[in-house]
């Protein structure tokens, strides 16, 4: 695994990287703000392939989101590849946050030893370089792991590692604020949904709406029109008699 090291004499955008991050943090729920750096890296560095994954709190893939890959070459790596070779290539290891190094590697499958994994999975996958990052939560266990994929023969530039090597902590630090709503999250725990006679959709809905979840982000992580999402907010302030979303807030925890 190659760790990527600082270029102090590359010409670099600020700009790009201030768009960047800025427009990350107007993101305030975690898979969706995980889609926008996605989208966002491209502005950064060339890739062909990208996935991320999500770890529960005992470092478990609990979800993942993949773009341009087939889901059966992550089925097939979770189930049995990230787990031969006594994990040479499996995910994360006990590895906890240094504040002062950004987690982030870089492979040349080229260069790599010619074993099960690289012949019969990377090799039929076509990929000749990846880069991987990871963000972490609060207490420093790494909770979202990122990987860009190149299928062209084509390294990562130089001021392309060093572009992400700079937006990474930055990234990190929003993430952090996902994992500083466990408050918050536990006064939902509390709300007893049933006796609100909302609808299972629009209890999910006001679940997030209270996480202060915009409409936006939650159109794009129910995946449904904002038309529709305003709808379903509509029927849940008629019928808790309520307003606003501060006034939704305290009436279901009131």
């Amino acid at each position: 695994m190659e760790g990527i090291k600082m270029n102090n004499n590359l010409n670099i955008s600020w700009k790009k990287i201030y768009d960047f991050t800025l427009s990350c943090g107007n993101v305030h729920e975690l898979k969706a703000f995980s889609v926008k750096i996605l989208s966002g890296l491209e502005s950064l560095c060339e890739f062909d392939q990208s996935l991320v994954y999500f770890f529960d709190g005992n470092g478990k893939v609990c979800n993942q989101y993949l773009a341009n890959i087939d889901k059966q070459w992550s089925t097939l790596y979770l189930e049995y590849y990230s787990k031969t070779e006594n994990g040479r290539y499996g995910l994360i290891k006990k590895m906890s946050e240094d504040p002062s190094v950004p987690t982030i590697s870089v492979r040349s499958w080229n260069e790599e030893p010619t074993t099960e994994f690289v012949s019969n999975y990377i090799r039929s996958r076509g990929l000749k370089y990846s880069l991987g990052f990871v963000l972490y939560d609060i207490d420093g266990k790494p909770r979202t792991l990122f990987a860009l994929d190149k299928t062209r023969d084509q390294k990562f530039r130089d001021n392309e590692l060093t572009m992400i090597r700079l937006a990474v902590p930055q990234l990190n630090n929003l993430h952090k604020k996902f994992f500083c709503q466990q408050t918050s999250r536990q006064n939902m725990d509390k709300i007893s949904w049933e006796t609100t006679n909302l609808t299972p959709r629009e209890t999910e809905i006001a679940n997030l709406l209270c996480q202060g979840v915009s409409p936006a982000i939650i159109s794009k992580s129910l995946f449904i029109s904002q038309s529709t999402t305003y709808k379903h907010i509509a029927n849940i302030y008629d019928k808790m008699h309520v307003s606003t979303r501060q006034e939704l807030l305290v009436r279901l925890l009131g």
